[in-house]
């Protein structure tokens, strides 16, 4: 796991959805020092922490380590988006 890929993916995502770190470390419950040190000694952060991370991102673990969505988030994400437009066609009727 490479930690220097985490840090860039979760930085790209905050930025692109204009978080701040500082909302970031409250909707997770860690002190922006501890995120900040984090990145810049390029340390992984803890699993949980991770999945917190993840959560708040609205994206997974997998997705922050590699930049790419695995495939069952993927296949889950395609049911969801295919159960939706079911629903909106039946509301249609």
């Amino acid at each position: 796991m490479d930690a220097e890929s985490f840090w860039k993916n979760v930085t790209r995502i905050l930025r692109e959805r204009k978080i701040a770190q500082e909302s970031l470390c409250e909707g997770i419950g860690i002190s922006i020092w501890t995120l900040r040190s984090s990145i810049s000694k390029k340390i992984l952060p803890r699993v949980d922490v991770a999945k917190r991370i993840a959560d708040y991102l609205g994206t997974t673990v997998d997705f922050l380590l590699t930049g790419e969505e695995c495939d069952e988030y993927r296949r889950r994400l395609e049911n969801l988006k295919r159960a939706m437009r079911d629903l909106i066609e039946e509301e249609g009727k």
